[in-house]
């Protein structure tokens, strides 16, 4: 089983980065193999609204997102971890998302291997954690269409500084369980 993390943060081994770690050091004791990827490291450009993914092979913008597609084809689980900024997921995530129109035909089916899981790991300042759900179903809804089921939540609030994950060891160790339990 390979377990694939993709990162929305700006920030390096920030809040939102430590929890995707945290899933799949779970993941990877459990017996998967697991990848990181940081999107604010890769070039990916926004969707141009073309709509030439509906009547060509793919996407015509050529960046990186072609080869995060083959390493989402290639996962049977995926985490995605996001901070979130004014109650919504961080600049960084929507270009990846809106990008994942391209994997959907006009008719909103898809050719995506179907059977993956999705975990969502959201961190936040200020909101409490049920203020975080409406995120969390977002994200499951888009990933829905491309066939993956829900492979769980874990969010933690009050962190505004780059290490404050670190105060909250239990949200640490439930995310570690949360990377065991996708795996079975």
């Amino acid at each position: 089983m390979k377990v694939l993390g993709i990162v929305t943060s700006p920030r390096r081994g920030a809040n939102s980065q430590t929890l995707v770690e945290n899933i799949l050091a779970g993941a990877k004791e459990a017996g998967a193999k697991t990848e990181i990827v940081r999107l604010c490291m890769m070039n990916i450009q926004p969707c141009l609204g073309c709509n030439k993914c509906k009547t060509e092979d793919g996407c015509v913008i050529e960046d990186e997102m072609t080869a995060l597609i083959e390493k989402l084809e290639g996962a049977d689980a995926v985490v995605l971890g996001s901070p979130i900024y004014w109650g919504r997921l961080n600049a960084q995530a929507y270009p990846f998302i809106d990008r994942l129109y391209a994997l959907v035909k006009s008719d909103f089916t898809t050719d995506f291997p179907k059977g993956k899981k999705l975990a969502v790991a959201l961190t936040c300042g200020g909101m409490e954690p049920e203020a975080m759900k409406p995120v969390n179903d977002y994200v499951k809804f888009v990933f829905g269409f491309l066939g993956f089921s829900d492979g769980g939540f874990i969010c933690q609030n009050r962190c505004l500084l780059p290490e404050d994950i670190a105060q909250f060891p239990e949200t640490l160790q439930k995310a570690k369980d949360l990377g065991r339990a996708l795996v079975k």
